[in-house]
């Protein structure tokens, strides 16, 4: 197996696990998923691994 370089600079999207895309409920009566942009990455699967991005997820993280 060939081992994917890891891009230090780069971090997995944590709002969409690394996809590009999210999927929500249509509304709070529904069961009924549609598919929405990312907007934490722009459609990218990856953020900036900077101190405002990494200073984001840990408080975000200790919502949850």
């Amino acid at each position: 197996r060939k081992m994917e370089k890891i891009n230090p600079s780069k971090l997995i999207c944590p709002a969409c696990m690394g996809n590009g895309y999210r999927k929500i409920y249509k509304d709070a009566a529904s069961k009924l998923r549609v598919v929405i942009d990312c907007e934490a990455c722009d459609n990218q699967g990856e953020i900036k691994n900077d101190e405002k991005n990494i200073f984001a997820m840990r408080y975000i993280n200790n919502m949850l």
